[in-house]
């Protein structure tokens, strides 16, 4: 069964705006039930203190401003009006305090596996800001990869509604939560500011006794943010030794074949996830039906690089001898790097570079410089 959060669960301190027609059906109802405002003004204030000003100021219907939630919450129950009837009046929500907010919102918010990926991406790429003045934390999420960048909004959406933001700079690199979801983040499964920062985050203990769409959509998110395809394996690498051991937990419960190695580096210990080939075709089976039902779950380019893995191992002349001399006849017509050349010839990356290594040995081909930090390599004239 799926959770629900319904608007009344985000707590008071929120604003929010309704349909004119339904804070018509409202005053209708104060004037019906209790005559006057001031009648019914005087039973709020027992549940929500607030100016009479304010509050009649709060009901006009031309008021263009959000309104205290607490004065819609406290009238329905007063007047007797359905609360879910109240919910699906509401076109915009914020915390009391925020800037940010959400409009045309999915009410009551439901606890997809997007939900869950989201956590992982403020764990992989996500900061929390700590605003430290009587304001609740909020994520921030960094992706200089537009694409990226656009799935991560439109799964924000996809839960919970349309992002408004109220500022005039807009940063294509870096995007928000709204404070009030963001609050709902944390309090879904007891987390708090430090269960978000690179050396110390966990996977929620919760996560590996839901669903395998939820877990599935969690690793997807680290594997986005902080992995990458090397020919047929995914490997994820993390300072964070704790979070890979997690993840390589996840992979078993998934049934992913994946191994883990710790690394000295010259910064500290990496713990490294390899998800394995066998374990690369479950996972990638697995992901092409989560992506039917949710397609912002989509990997982009490293989606491309997967399939690019597959056709290597479907090509007729892997393991056959020749591709050294393939390749040299390649480097004498123009300059490639090993990954140019890998994925020119459908051949793992290893495969080139032990390739590449024989030639330079043999003195065949040269390094000519360098491309995106790549080494360029040209055949050598004389041995054509």
């Amino acid at each position: 069964m799926t959770t629900t959060y319904c608007i009344w669960s985000l707590g008071m301190k929120i604003n929010i705006k309704l349909r004119k027609k339904y804070l018509d059906t409202i005053n209708n109802q104060i004037k019906i039930q209790y005559g006057s405002k001031r009648r019914i003004y005087v039973k709020l204030i027992c549940y929500y203190n607030v100016p009479y000003d304010t509050f009649e100021t709060r009901l006009k219907p031309s008021y263009p401003y959000f309104i205290d939630f607490e004065i819609i919450y406290y009238l329905c129950k007063i007047l007797f009006l359905n609360l879910f009837e109240m919910q699906r009046n509401i076109i915009a929500y914020k915390s009391r305090k925020g800037v940010n907010y959400i409009v045309n919102p999915i009410l009551p918010i439901r606890i997809t596996p997007i939900f869950d990926m989201l956590i992982a991406h403020n764990i992989g790429d996500g900061t929390v800001i700590d605003p430290k003045n009587n304001r609740k934390p909020y994520f921030g999420y960094r992706q200089c990869n537009p694409n990226f960048m656009s799935l991560y909004v439109k799964k924000i959406e996809s839960v919970f509604g349309k992002l408004r933001y109220n500022r005039n700079k807009i940063d294509t690199t870096r995007t928000y939560f709204p404070t009030v979801v963001s609050d709902l983040i944390f309090r879904h499964y007891n987390l708090n500011t430090k269960s978000f920062l690179s050396k110390k985050a966990r996977i929620p203990p919760q996560l590996f006794n839901k669903n395998k769409e939820s877990m599935l959509a969690f690793l997807l998110a680290i594997i986005i943010d902080d992995g990458h395809v090397d020919s047929n394996l995914i490997v994820i690498g993390l300072k964070n030794t704790a979070l890979a051991q997690d993840l390589e937990r996840l992979c078993n419960i998934l049934n992913y074949d994946c191994s883990y190695k710790a690394r000295k580096m010259a910064n500290g210990i990496y713990g490294y996830l390899y998800i394995l080939k066998n374990g690369v075709v479950k996972l990638w089976n697995d992901y092409l039906v989560l992506k039917r039902n949710y397609p912002m779950v989509s990997m982009g380019y490293k989606e491309q690089k997967i399939r690019q893995s597959f056709l290597i191992y479907k090509r007729k002349i892997i393991r056959t001898k020749g591709n050294c001399k393939k390749i040299l006849n390649i480097l004498l017509n123009k300059t490639y790097s090993v990954n140019e050349l890998a994925n020119l010839i459908n051949m793992t990356r290893q495969g080139v570079r032990y390739h590449i290594h024989v030639l330079e040995i043999q003195q065949k081909i040269q390094k000519v410089g360098f491309s995106n930090n790549n080494i360029l390599y040209s055949g050598i004239k004389s041995f054509k």
